[in-house]
């Protein structure tokens, strides 16, 4: 899992930059729109550092997750920029969050509300790369997370 801190946020800021750029390349968008993710986490940052780490930390997770749709071409060519800037490859960045699905099967739970995200994207995903077997045992789990959460945070 990606962890986003006072030290680390301007290079994950590139990160993501870099990766939104990218997309709206491709999206036939203006990277630099009102609307832009970076101009909404700069908002952010006027308003509160922790808002703005967080708020990284979801854009970052959620494109990630939805790059695994990309042709290969694709993939290359944002790999390349990734490195080319200086940055970690899609594979290192991925795998932080790849890896988040097969230990919450191994540990039997989800430990806090980033893991819980990234389970819900994958059970979201019908086309996320797990057994049936593994789908239900990570919906159970989520399940129990989400009761347990909603009665500790009910008191």
């Amino acid at each position: 899992m990606i962890k986003i801190n006072k030290t680390n946020y301007e290079f994950y800021k590139g990160v993501f930059k870099v990766i939104w750029e990218f997309e709206a390349k491709y999206a036939r968008m203006d990277p630099n729109a009102e609307f832009s993710p970076l101009n909404v986490l700069r908002n952010w940052e006027k308003q509160s550092d922790s808002l703005a780490r967080r708020g990284l930390k979801e854009g970052l997770r959620d494109s990630l997750t939805g790059l695994k749709d990309l042709p290969n071409e694709l993939k290359t060519e944002l790999n390349n920029n990734l490195i080319s800037n200086n940055l970690p490859s899609l594979n290192i960045l991925t795998s932080q969050i790849k890896n988040v699905p097969k230990k919450v099967l191994e540990k039997g739970k989800i430990k806090n509300l980033d893991e819980y995200y990234v389970v819900k994207e994958v059970l979201d995903d019908i086309d996320y790369d797990i057994t049936e077997t593994e789908r239900t045992e990570l919906n159970k789990i989520f399940g129990e997370f989400e009761l347990n959460y909603k009665e500790k945070n009910a008191s």
